[in-house]
């Protein structure tokens, strides 16, 4: 099975070599866990073997990810100027339009601007973070609206990161995680031997992938999210 590599040390060999070319991987965790930084990960080594990659910001401007990606020592520019990057941001729209949108497109808004976001050509792509644009669904309509994103992205051959909150796991349950091929878990958590508090990840299922079913530890410095050698239960 071809894989496409999370750009993170340590991180592939735990999800059988990396995620599964064509498939979608749901990331979730509270704020400050880390999924951005993941996501950027992914991004910076697709487009650094030369693989061609969209990433759809719901909620920061591209100059916002431009710099924490250059706070890691990643050039998005350079990527966006080779041609090998696509960034759609969607906050100025849902600013401008923040007036008017509900009452025109109400809870039946789709997902159909992400996909004319990714546009034709991306093999890789990244949706931060869906949540937003699902707080006025009923749980059939996000349902039917995410099945269609995942299938669409999926018939390309894009392989896909979906980027959401905790409050949409808890609002829409197993029906995300269903949805999926593969989900990931991010979370701060107190550790009782040294009275801090750690980030770790759990890696809830890879279809057709033997992985990790330890928490895993991990840290972000100034080369981003740096995993202990050892998973840590």
């Amino acid at each position: 099975m071809d894989r496409v590599s999370t750009g993170v040390t340590g991180l592939d060999p735990l999800i059988g070599g990396g995620i599964p070319k064509g498939s979608s991987i749901l990331v979730t965790g509270g704020a400050g866990t880390g999924k951005t930084v993941l996501a950027l990960h992914f991004i910076n080594a697709a487009c650094s073997s030369g693989k061609k990659a969209a990433y759809v910001a719901v909620e920061e401007s591209r100059q916002d990810l431009v710099t924490q990606a250059a706070s890691f020592g990643w050039d998005f520019d350079d990527f966006e100027k080779r041609g090998l990057l696509r960034i759609a941001t969607m906050l100025e729209e849902r600013m401008v339009e923040a007036n008017y949108q509900y009452d025109t497109l109400g809870p039946e808004m789709g997902f159909g601007g992400i996909v004319e976001a990714v546009g034709s050509d991306a093999e890789i792509v990244v949706i931060d973070n869906l949540g937003i644009l699902a707080l006025e669904m009923t749980l059939s309509h996000f349902r039917q609206q995410l099945d269609y994103l995942i299938y669409t992205l999926g018939y390309r051959g894009c392989t896909t990161m979906i980027i959401t909150d905790d409050a949409t796991l808890s609002r829409f349950g197993e029906v995300v995680s269903y949805a999926v091929d593969g989900a990931i878990r991010l979370l701060k958590r107190d550790n009782p031997y040294t009275d801090l508090r750690d980030r770790a990840l759990e890696i809830v299922k890879i279809r057709h992938s033997k992985h990790s079913i330890d928490y895993v530890i991990f840290d972000i410095d100034e080369t981003g999210i740096r995993i202990e050698a050892k998973p840590s239960h």
